[in-house]
């Protein structure tokens, strides 16, 4: 498993915020020029040259900013993406927008820097003049009450003291996986009973490569159960995993007298899986709902699942699925339309089975493959061995 590489852990955005006068801009430049003096790509971006640019659509009402912000920080998301520590400097205090960003940003932090408003109308009588003309400014913005960082900048602190302790704290927060919002997205959904009861196609021409004898078969991603128990009545033992509680409890309740157990979880996080018991883990429309990281860990942990050729079935959303260019931008290849997806370069999935140490013995990328109703998507489907 030699020459697996992993998303840019360095990458990330570093939100700058207070209310107007509080030095946000000249922190931003400072953060980013000691970020790059430490070897870190990165981009800055400031507010008001983002409103600029983004020309006159939006207004000044409080929903109009919120959109506005949202805007900021899906640029932002699709710039870390790509590697950078992103910086940007905007006051976009709403709770809403923090929330969107830590809901969907693996490594953001909020700094607020707090100045007192005789001092913030003092600096601003020297620059922008605003406070004569927007009145009270506390009453247009949410107070960060959690902020990660909150720096009293004022006094004898200066823009380089400031940005110091932001690089410090940004460089010492640890990469997550974000949730984006998939928890109650497939909880609602799976509450519904609205996902097909019969095998998926992709499942019934699995069956055909399995051996007759009867094999262990790890699902990831098993949802309402409708391939595992499929696979369990053609005589396979089959452990089925899903993020959502509520779809292991309809599998439970679904899966009558076959030899199938269901557990609720990330492959990675059931270390009792990876010991290589398995003859085949199978993967259908789950690794385009999992971010980048999440995916190479679960490939990681289904070749440790996997005996000594034993076989991976993987079938997933290609970027040329139309729908990849539908809905609320997040990066090049992720998007939110209903719920959270990311599109697969089927070249990039490759390379990395093979990083891992899978042999792709098969590999297609074709609409026709997975009709559902109105839906005929661009999948790829990929077959490998440990």
């Amino acid at each position: 498993m030699n020459g697996l590489k992993n998303v840019d852990l360095n990458s990330g955005v570093i939100w700058i915020t207070g209310f107007s006068a509080a030095g946000k801009t000249a922190v931003g430049r400072q953060v980013q020029s000691q970020l790059l003096e430490a070897g870190q790509p990165s981009i800055f971006l400031d507010g008001d040259d983002l409103r600029s640019i983004l020309g006159s659509n939006w207004g000044y009402e409080r929903d109009q900013r919120v959109e506005l912000a949202k805007v900021y920080f899906r640029l932002c998301s699709h710039l870390s993406s790509q590697g950078y520590a992103v910086v940007i400097s905007a006051v976009a205090m709403y709770d809403e927008v923090v929330q969107w960003m830590r809901r969907h940003i693996p490594r953001s932090l909020q700094i607020y820097l707090r100045v007192p408003e005789d001092e913030r109308r003092a600096r601003d009588q020297e620059t922008k003049k605003l406070y004569g003309s927007i009145g009270d400014v506390a009453r247009l913005y949410d107070e960060p009450a959690a902020a990660d960082v909150v720096i009293d900048n004022h006094g004898g602190v200066s823009p380089a003291d400031s940005a110091a302790l932001i690089v410090e704290a940004f460089l010492n927060t640890a990469w997550r996986s974000p949730d984006m919002g998939r928890t109650d997205h497939w909880s609602n959904y799976y509450s519904k009973g609205a996902a097909p009861a019969s095998p998926s196609p992709f499942a019934m021409a699995v069956a055909e490569k399995l051996s007759p004898r009867g094999v262990t078969l790890l699902e990831i991603g098993c949802g309402n159960g409708r391939d595992s128990i499929f696979f369990g009545r053609q005589g396979h033992r089959v452990v089925g995993i899903d993020l959502s509680e509520q779809a292991i409890e309809n599998c439970e309740a679904s899966k009558g007298d076959i030899d199938a157990e269901f557990r609720s979880g990330k492959l990675p996080d059931l270390a009792s899986l990876h010991n290589g018991e398995f003859d085949a883990v199978y993967s259908r429309f789950v690794l385009h709902a999992m971010p980048l990281a999440e995916e190479i860990e679960t490939l990681v942990a289904a070749y440790r699942s996997l005996k000594l050729g034993g076989q991976l079935f993987v079938e997933c959303r290609s970027i040329n699925d139309p729908m990849a260019r539908q809905g609320e931008v997040i990066s090049p290849t992720e998007r939110i339309h209903g719920h959270y997806r990311r599109f697969i370069v089927m070249d990039d999935l490759l390379r990395r089975l093979e990083a891992v140490g899978f042999d792709v013995v098969h590999s297609l990328e074709a609409k026709g493959l997975a009709v559902h109703k109105g839906d005929d998507p661009t999948v790829i489907r990929v077959e490998a061995r440990k």
